[in-house]
């Protein structure tokens, strides 16, 4: 894509977000994260499904393209991959047939190609402060291949037995310990999700993949019902963080309809048992079920902090408020959306938990990074949207910082600036540099640009490294009454 002269060039927006981050100071910080991590086995979609369909003599000609909640068959599962795919929108469904989802693993291990990685919203955010030198304590239970994935400092919560727990003598004490603290031992192995990804142009089923993302599907019974909440509550007082990051509520939406309305319930009184002049923020993720999702909107989110969302979960939050319009709903949608619906939503957001902890919003998408805050509660945030746009470009197109900058022209061959965000004449600028910033009532924004890259090499976790990485350069002023 050209550049016109108007618009500023690839190397003038990462040196300008540099300069904006390079006296940031986070020594300080010390985290806390609960509470889903897994292994992500991370597979070409296109290629999975068409030696799986091969395999077992599928006839899908006749399969639509179409989105449902859970998934309990194979034509489910390819009918709700082409629903997604054709637009190139990330999505995460739970597999609710143990069976058919053994079946699956089974056959990627045999027929396709693979490595183990570590995944989880909150593993990845876990392994991306650790690397940064930020102390981190993980809800979580290490399986074998887990521990060989997870960063060596980030620390679990401990037991006296732990180190010892291979010894025969121990076992029915470890047992006991794990008991008390809600999981029943034998759960703690590590579980599985796969993460097929596409890229943009790629065909299947008749149809083009509109955007490079990926489809996440898993059988996390674990994870889902948050068995380390209670452990994890149990470890803050001694390891005394200065901020907490929650999520991984999402994969219970997978769960029958009582026990996933149930789960929020839980979530939400494990929130409330936080200390609360903690900071406290709180990650999205993809969710299929409507009334589970308005739910969250409504019981988690008064009890939070900060919250960090994409545009499809934006355009979720959205819908719940019943407020906009369908072609509102599809713009949001939009893989760099029209600023000013976002802020309007974000603001509505707000002012529907006016008298609430509810002080802090991250949006990030394709094009474009924005903080909507209380100014009142937080310090600007000019350097958490500069910090969340760096680190998109960086881990989507495995460029470092240093490597990066030096390139001539910001590495051109591979990135480009996303012209489209610079379409603004709708909102009301406080200044016109590359970092910008503007008021809506009570509620200030900050915005910047992200240079999108053209060939990503990897989609998932992108948007937890964002946004913690955003909440880790957020300074709160004091705590709301």
């Amino acid at each position: 894509m050209s550049v016109s002269k108007n618009i500023p060039k690839v190397e003038q927006v990462w040196t300008r977000l540099l300069k904006e981050i390079e006296n940031n100071n986070t020594n300080s910080k010390r985290f806390a994260i609960g509470y889903n991590v897994n292994i992500d086995v991370v597979l070409p979609a296109v290629d999975f499904f068409n030696k799986y369909i091969e395999f077992n003599n599928l006839d899908i000609s006749t399969l639509e393209a179409k989105d449902c909640k859970e998934i309990t068959t194979i034509e489910e599962l390819i009918s709700v991959f082409k629903y997604h795919f054709k637009d190139g929108r990330a999505a995460e469904r739970f597999v609710t047939d143990s069976t058919l989802y053994k079946k699956l693993t089974t056959f990627f291990i045999e027929n396709i190609d693979h490595e183990f990685l570590l995944g989880g919203n909150a593993g990845l955010m876990a392994n991306l402060l650790c690397e940064n030198g930020t102390p981190v304590l993980l809800a979580g239970i290490k399986g074998p291949i887990l521990e060989k994935l997870i960063h060596q400092k980030v620390e679990f919560p401990k037991c006296k037995f732990l180190e010892e727990e291979t010894k025969k003598e121990n076992q029915q004490k470890l047992e006991k310990w794990y008991l008390e603290n809600g999981i029943e031992f034998g759960e703690n192995s590590d579980q599985i999700h796969l993460i097929l990804e596409y890229k943009e142009g790629s065909s299947f089923g008749g149809l083009t993949a509109g955007r490079t993302n990926r489809f996440i599907i898993s059988n996390d019974y674990f994870n889902a019902k948050m068995k380390t909440m209670k452990l994890f509550n149990s470890q803050l007082t001694s390891y005394q963080p200065t901020d907490i990051v929650v999520t991984g509520v999402h994969l219970g939406d997978g769960l029958e309809k009582q026990d996933r309305l149930q789960l929020v319930d839980q979530f939400a009184d494990n929130i409330k048992a936080l200390d609360p002049e903690i900071p406290l923020h709180f990650e999205f993720a993809s969710i299929a079920n409507f009334e589970f999702l308005k739910k969250i909107v409504n019981r988690v989110l008064p009890l939070i902090d900060s919250l960090g969302i994409n545009e499809q979960e934006l355009s979720s939050i959205a819908i719940s408020l019943d407020k906009y319009s369908s072609e509102e709903i599809e713009a949001i949608r939009n893989p760099s959306p029209p600023i000013k619906l976002v802020s309007q939503v974000i603001y509505d957001l707000f002012s529907k938990f006016e008298n609430t902890k509810l002080s802090r919003i991250h949006f990030h998408c394709l094009g474009y990074h924005m903080v909507g805050q209380k100014p009142e509660i937080w310090e600007d945030s000019y350097n958490a949207v500069a910090a969340g746009s760096l680190q998109a470009s960086i881990q989507a197109s495995g460029f470092t910082i240093k490597n990066a900058i030096q390139m001539e022209n910001f590495a051109t061959e591979k990135l480009e600036f996303n012209e489209r965000s610079w379409k603004l004449d709708q909102v009301n600028w406080n200044n016109d540099g590359i970092i910008r910033d503007f008021d809506m009532q009570n509620i200030k924004f900050f915005w910047a640009p992200v240079a999108p890259c053209k060939i990503p090499i990897k989609t998932v976790g992108l948007g937890d490294a964002i946004s913690i990485t955003g909440f880790m350069n957020s300074n709160m002023k004091k705590k709301k009454l």
